[in-house]
């Protein structure tokens, strides 16, 4: 009865991936538009062409979100075994579906989706990063936050905030 439950399980969460890019096509068909994505040919411009446009524009400063963006990145955290903290990020924001969301959040949303699946040993390099960038002394303020003193009792439902939060860490 146990592999079937699980099967069903499986199942569930492999729909809610499809659902999740055919979503996500949906946004870039209405952004698009279908006439032009079908009427656009396939040819790929010259190399030395490419390069050069490349070498022409100017660094962005900021890069903005858009909601097929953070869609794609959720999407991809929800089949990756993450879906039960997606939803959790989602609520976190305030809203039951990413289209409820404040797309001035998008930033942040995914900063915390990125850190979704965080590991001990990515905790453990992130603290080696943040040493060597001299702010040692911050990492006790980060680890309380979490309601830790030490990797040792930093709860494993704490290590993707706690990354996200340690990645944000900077010399004031």
């Amino acid at each position: 009865m146990e592999d079937k439950t699980q099967l069903l399980r499986d199942g569930a969460k492999g729909l809610r991936s499809l659902a999740d890019a055919l979503e996500t096509a949906a946004e870039l068909l209405h952004q698009q538009g279908i006439d032009v994505l079908i009427s656009q040919k396939n040819i790929q411009p010259d190399l030395v062409e490419q390069q050069s446009e490349v070498a022409k524009e100017p660094p962005k400063e900021e890069i903005t979100l858009s909601l097929t963006d953070v869609r794609k990145i959720l999407a991809e955290k929800s089949r990756a075994g993450h879906t039960d903290q997606v939803r959790l990020l989602l609520e976190k924001y305030g809203a039951d579906k990413l289209s409820s969301i404040d797309p001035s959040h998008y930033q942040n949303l995914v900063d915390d989706a990125e850190c979704l699946g965080a590991t001990l040993d990515d905790l453990r390099n992130i603290i080696e990063k943040k040493t060597k960038e001299g702010l040692e002394e911050r990492i006790p303020g980060v680890l309380k936050h979490h309601f830790a003193t030490s990797l040792d009792d930093l709860k494993p439902e704490n290590y993707a905030g706690f990354l996200r939060d340690m990645r944000r860490l900077v010399h004031e």
